[in-house]
């Protein structure tokens, strides 16, 4: 390569770098937040500090846990629970936050950790935190 040539492509390099934004497509899909509890006797551990994770059949819910919504198209949006608190109500909570979840599907399924935690409309993902209740 010549020095303009190269000088060109790097700057051309660099430039995209700064401004990712302007790659980015018109549609990056919008976030979706709420809240997973678990309630029932042998349902969740405390940990003595304030948190909590499941036990028992919901062993497999814990802070990093998969929370996946999926449309009627792929691709789906993934993100992770977090925080997971024992309240004074006898439930565990654990927050998540699934970032990008593509816009105008048909509809939605919520899946946490392989469960199903529900079907939504997008405008009921998006005006609302997500509430999903397991366990008796």
């Amino acid at each position: 390569m010549t020095g303009a040539i190269a000088t060109s492509v790097l700057l051309g390099v660099v430039r995209h770098a700064a401004h990712p934004a302007q790659s980015a497509p018109a549609d990056a899909g919008f976030v979706v937040s709420g809240a997973v509890s678990i309630a029932g006797n042998g349902s969740f551990t405390r940990d003595g500090r304030g948190g909590c994770a499941g036990a028992g059949q919901y062993a497999d819910l814990r802070n990093g846990a998969p929370v996946v919504i999926a449309g009627d198209e792929p691709p789906m949006a993934t993100g992770q629970l977090a925080d997971g608190r024992a309240l004074t109500d006898g439930t565990c909570r654990f927050w998540f936050s699934v970032p990008k979840v593509p816009a105008r599907q048909d509809g939605y399924r919520l899946m946490v950790v392989g469960r199903d935690g529900g079907a939504y409309t997008e405008a009921a993902l998006k005006g609302t935190l997500v509430t999903v209740r397991l366990g008796s």
